[in-house]
């Protein structure tokens, strides 16, 4: 028996030497055509591997900088959706009579329709695929979007944008699932850090667009309709997810998934295409002719009893602890940043149209624009509204996109380096004590600052992605993750509102536990567990990864 196994163990290692002998000559020979071939036939010997040492062979190249491409896209059209109208309320106001209360709602209602949906289109993705899903929801997203800028009561707004968030909410997260399937486990988490730093484009994109387009005072009719500029912007935003449901229509379905849903037989033409296109050959020459694979699990098997089933694993030891720590930090990054920055641009507003001579607080300057609001209705009702956005928050703005880009930007260099856990902890930590400062700064170009610091927390949430992706199985790895930013977006909406009825009386306070709550919360950091041993303990369950 002991002869067996050392044998068996032999030809393990050797199976991988010669793996590991195939990727340096693919290194070698990469910019030489005929060398290449000639690595190719002299590997033939490879024709039936593992499925985890075939994906290792279609190599690193433009096939994957187009799946990041296209995720990166996906993931700015989402950002671009859930925060934009944090620019359109302002605009707005006085066209669809807009109270706090009303801002906090329309900010709300896309993040709303995201967490109401989140759980089925994770059955959804976990039993039909990445792809399948996300394609058509973007489209259909696209289409809600721009039926929204028809809006003429807010009501009508916050029903729109509540059913686009509803589509967007397919691609939120099944993203992330995509995003790390299609790269080795070297490279998820630096290929999941490097796509969301698209996020942070939203974030110059959107104040530069409304720089461009909402100051104007022009109009136009379409269909006897009154389009006025804020209308036109939100139009405008939907750019990024047609380009990506158009690359879509290119990229395959995730292979690993492929792999656990119907088998090796329909994952390898996808090695096979992975390949041709990283090396710029054909097909044919992918040398593996057939991936070995132990137990393999079908999400598709029993239905959606089997899929219950499966889901029901997310809530047992060993998941169980993951699934609690992940979600409630989640909860915490999205409540201070979305929560937050879908106020920052009228926060900006007012401080920069504030003719306060003195150094104030910007909780000073909000419960004084509350107060002059409140007066001038008691004193004449039937007044006509007037509103009128300063063109100084559009290049704040655009310059806290600046920085989030360079934040996230910095954790794909460093987040090997660091580590994630300690990554994620310390920016955390930071942005809560810089939301605490923000509220009690006098001076405005210091509280400013401390608001787009703490507007950074957003970048932990791809550390966190890249955290817990690695401990779910394929099988439960999108629905983990669409609940996991369900849980998060929850927390975008807490914060969006808790924000829309406390800044007028309660600025200081809400700061406050909105700081403490995001610092505090990386304690349960500390009690993440090793992945080596989910895996494993998993594995033995019969789920692959």
């Amino acid at each position: 028996m002991s002869r067996m196994s050392e044998g068996s163990s032999d030809r393990s290692l050797e199976r991988l030497n010669e793996v590991k002998a195939f990727i340096e000559a693919n290194k070698r020979n990469n910019d030489k055509t005929d060398d290449h071939a000639d690595a190719e036939r002299s590997l033939t010997k490879l024709n039936e591997l593992v499925f985890e040492d075939a994906f290792e062979i279609t190599g690193h190249g433009r096939f994957n900088h187009l799946v990041l491409l296209t995720c990166g896209l996906i993931m700015l059209n989402v950002s671009m959706e859930s925060v934009g109208m944090s620019y359109v309320i302002t605009a707005a106001e006085c066209e669809l009579k807009l109270t706090s209360e009303h801002k906090g709602l329309v900010n709300a209602a896309a993040f709303i329709g995201i967490i109401s949906t989140s759980f089925l289109w994770g059955y959804l993705g976990d039993r039909f695929g990445r792809r399948a899903v996300m394609l058509p929801a973007m489209v259909a997203s696209a289409g809600f979007s721009i039926a929204s800028a028809f809006s003429t009561h807010v009501w009508m707004l916050m029903i729109l944008r509540f059913f686009t968030g509803c589509l967007v909410s397919a691609s939120s997260a099944t993203v992330y699932a995509y995003l790390g399937e299609m790269h080795t486990s070297s490279r998820r988490a630096a290929a999941i850090a490097w796509g969301s730093a698209f996020i942070s484009f939203s974030f110059m994109i959107l104040p530069g667009l409304a720089w461009v387009i909402i100051p104007g005072t022009w109009s136009f009719s379409l269909f006897g309709f009154n389009m006025v500029p804020w209308r036109v912007f939100i139009w405008c935003w939907c750019a990024p997810g047609l380009v990506a449901a158009s690359a879509l229509l290119w990229l395959p379905e995730s292979p690993r998934y492929l792999l656990s849903s119907s088998g090796p037989d329909k994952a390898l033409p996808i090695l096979a295409k992975m390949y041709a296109y990283n090396h710029a050959t054909s097909e044919g020459n992918y040398p593996v002719e057939r991936i070995v694979t132990g137990t393999i699990e079908s999400s598709k098997t029993g239905g959606f009893v089997g899929a219950v089933r499966n889901i029901a694993l997310l809530f047992r030891p060993p998941l169980l602890r993951c699934v609690c720590i992940s979600h409630t930090l989640m909860f915490a990054v999205f409540m201070l940043s979305s929560g937050l920055y879908v106020w920052v641009p009228d926060i900006l507003n007012s401080m920069l149209r504030s003719t306060s001579e003195e150094s104030v607080t910007i909780c000073h300057i909000i419960h004084d624009k509350f107060d002059r609001a409140r007066n001038l209705s008691l004193a004449a009702p039937d007044q006509a509204c007037h509103t009128e956005v300063s063109v100084r928050v559009f290049p704040i703005s655009m310059g806290m996109g600046a920085v989030f880009a360079v934040t996230y930007l910095a954790i794909g260099v460093f987040i090997g380096r660091i580590g994630r856990k300690t990554l994620y902890s310390s920016i955390m930590v930071v942005c809560g004590a810089a939301t605490i400062g923000a509220a009690f700064v006098p001076q405005g170009g210091a509280a400013t600052a401390l608001l787009i610091l703490a507007l950074c927390s957003g970048c932990a949430a791809s550390i966190l992605a890249a955290i817990a992706v690695d401990v779910f199985p394929t099988c439960l790895r999108a629905m983990a993750m669409c609940v996991m930013y369900m849980v998060g977006r929850a927390g975008a909406a807490v914060g969006a509102n808790l924000l829309g009825s406390t800044l007028d009386l309660h600025c200081q306070l809400a700061f406050t536990v909105f700081g403490a709550f995001t610092a505090g919360s990386t304690l349960l950091i500390i009690f993440w567990p090793k992945p080596e041993e989910i895996r494993e303990e998993m594995e033995q369950k019969g789920l692959t990864y």
